[in-house]
């Protein structure tokens, strides 16, 4: 499968809650880490997803938000990661932050050069990234 999505994580669901109109599903896509997606109720039946399904996860750059790590914020989101940067790609406008979670998990985001000063952002520097369940896209890895 080709996507523009710049985060891709294989992972397996390991817990759903069901509601009436969304589901949330528990994703673990490392080996202590584990992300929460929302879908609709329907999309989780049209799937057949369940407890075990291996599936992919899928996260647009720009859907991703960064925060100092000695700043701590009280978040709505329940995906909130912290690592290092391990990389910058300065463009004309944004800047491409590439944060390392864990040893092989990697999260990239895509951020105004006005907000990576304003940051500070350099390699070697911690940082949280936090996104939404409702921006965690999933497809079905059959």
């Amino acid at each position: 499968m080709q996507t523009s999505a710049r985060n891709r994580f294989s992972g397996k669901v390991v817990a759903i809650k069901k509601g009436p109109i969304l589901a949330e599903l528990e994703i673990e896509v490392g080996k202590q880490t584990s992300m929460v997606s929302h879908i609709a109720f329907s999309s989780l039946a049209d799937l057949s997803l369940s407890v075990g399904s291996l599936v992919q996860v899928l996260i647009k750059a720009s859907q991703v938000i960064l925060l100092a790590e000695d700043r701590p914020l009280r978040l709505s989101t329940r995906n909130c990661f912290c690592g290092a940067v391990s990389a910058l790609h300065d463009g004309a406008v944004n800047t491409e932050v590439i944060l390392q979670i864990q040893k092989d998990l990697s999260v990239v985001a895509i951020v105004t050069n006005g907000s990576a000063r304003d940051l500070d952002l350099q390699v070697g520097k911690r940082i949280c990234a936090a996104f939404n369940p409702s921006s965690v896209l999933l497809a079905l890895v059959e």
